[in-house]
């Protein structure tokens, strides 16, 4: 687990990570790029795996990062966020439910040192 917080009067280089991270220009899903050979179809599989998605009811924003063998969860709450990865467990879902548990635990833990 990570824990990513401002230095004292750079607020913005967490925030700015986390625009550029979650919210930057992504190209337009159903765009095709034509000419494409096999090797390139595959990594550009591999990429659609790695973006990020949306995951509820956890911090102001979270987004679970991976593939079908590693992932992340990102939880942004006020001006810091976690970075929260699971090892061990096989199926994508259980690694999603286990680091929002982590997660949850951990901001708790914030909040009440805070």
């Amino acid at each position: 687990m990570t824990l990513a917080t401002p230095n004292t009067g750079k607020l913005s280089h967490v925030r700015k990570f986390w625009q550029q991270q979650f919210h930057g220009s992504r190209q337009e899903e159903g765009e095709k790029v034509s000419g494409q050979d096999t090797s390139e179809r595959e990594a550009e599989r591999e990429e659609e795996l790695r973006k990020a998605r949306a995951i509820n009811g956890i911090g102001d924003e979270a987004y679970w990062v991976g593939n079908p063998l590693t992932g992340a969860l990102y939880v942004l709450r006020g001006n810091s966020f976690l970075r929260v990865s699971v090892g061990g467990v096989r199926e994508e879902a259980a690694r999603i439910e286990k680091s929002k548990a982590l997660a949850q635990a951990a901001l708790k833990r914030l909040q009440n040192h805070t």
